[in-house]
């Protein structure tokens, strides 16, 4: 087995493109593969979803949903919308609102055992207004550069 690194990867795995620049890379049979772990990169991936500065994508909300294991209409259960309103979120019909796109990302971070003053921190970075006013500015695929913690045992 060998092993190197590679200076910029493009992940799709998750449904959205994620660029991990210097990901450990393993070559297994002849095959170079990721070497990370794909349970904590997905916790990465959810602390920088939370953290985006624009509104969730349709790929985004779908991953959080199933990260989540929810189906469709307990996750609009949560949110106060119907399953139908999912479905649309998730292919790109309609968007959620600003206010519930804050509600799920609040969501998430409870989910993943934030303290109180995370929460506020949070609140006054990501709020609807903030959300409002960065809606139609694209940025690129989310940034995954630091593996301490990532790679695969």
């Amino acid at each position: 087995m060998k092993d190197t690194k590679t200076k910029t990867f493009i992940f799709e795995g998750l449904g959205f493109p994620i660029k991990l620049i210097d990901v450990p890379m393993r070559k297994i049979l002849g095959e170079w593969v990721l070497d990370i772990n794909f349970s904590k990169l997905q916790l990465v991936v959810l602390e920088a979803l939370i953290r985006k500065p624009v509104p969730l994508t349709g790929d985004e909300l779908r991953f959080i949903r199933k990260f989540l294991n929810m189906s469709k209409t307990d996750f609009g259960k949560i949110f106060g919308v119907s399953h139908v309103a999912v479905v649309k979120w998730e292919n790109r019909t309609t968007h959620a609102n600003l206010s519930t796109d804050v509600c799920i990302r609040l969501y998430i971070f409870d989910h993943l055992k934030a303290k109180d003053k995370d929460f506020r921190n949070l609140y006054h970075k990501i709020n609807p207004e903030m959300l409002s006013k960065n809606k139609n500015e694209k940025i690129g695929p989310i940034i995954i550069d630091d593996f301490e913690g990532l790679k695969s045992a």
